[in-house]
């Protein structure tokens, strides 16, 4: 996201669905997730959402798509945006009574000197990051603890983000050219790239 973590209320006509138990299933996530944060111009990328219940299951809800900016990038019905022009736009999906956005930049040469990278509950958004050599990652922290380990990725990379991290943003700068993996040690599976140009 990449993006934002913002909740609206909007209209909607998907129901509830009862769980095992009887106890209705709310939906509460929409699990937004982008390939990348960074288009050339021209290019497409496809987002994707997974709106979620209470307990994680998935949630049988429609999401509605639209773009911040359709001078800068537009999105189609199924989440698949084209660059337009250079500059930023979000994203936003909607479902239920929730809103998700990500924020795309869209490049016409150089590539950006900041980004930011967001957490969901199980998942980095976006899964790779593209920036410029010298620039600096913002990862930004909800109130799920998570942390961020380069591990064994080629030299050059910035420290680790040890702990369990919540409701804070913590910079990283990349100085090296490469692409640099990284995961969350508290949660199997929720990995992400930083691929400095």
């Amino acid at each position: 996201m990449v993006g934002s973590l913002a909740i609206a209320a909007c209209g909607s006509s998907d129901k509830s669905t009862t769980q095992p138990g009887g106890s209705a299933a709310v939906l509460t996530s929409l699990d937004l997730s982008a390939p990348g944060n960074t288009l050339a111009l021209n290019a497409t990328m496809q987002l994707a959402a997974t709106p979620k219940d209470q307990n994680g299951a998935t949630y049988p809800a429609t999401v509605a798509w639209n773009s911040g900016s359709n001078f800068v990038a537009t999105i189609t019905a199924t989440g698949l945006v084209s660059a337009v022009a250079g500059g930023q736009a979000y994203m936003f999906a909607t479902a239920g009574t929730l809103k998700d956005s990500t924020l795309i930049t869209v490049v016409t040469g150089a590539y950006p000197s900041t980004a930011p990278v967001y957490m969901l509950p199980a998942s980095y958004s976006p899964v790779q990051t593209d920036i410029a050599v010298g620039g600096t990652v913002q990862f930004v922290f909800p109130g799920l603890g998570h942390n961020v380990f380069f591990g064994s990725t080629p030299p050059g990379a910035p420290a680790d983000i040890p702990g369990s991290v919540v409701n804070q943003t913590v910079s990283r700068t990349f100085n090296t050219r490469g692409s640099f993996g990284y995961n969350c040690t508290i949660h199997p599976g929720m990995n992400g790239t930083i691929v400095v140009h």
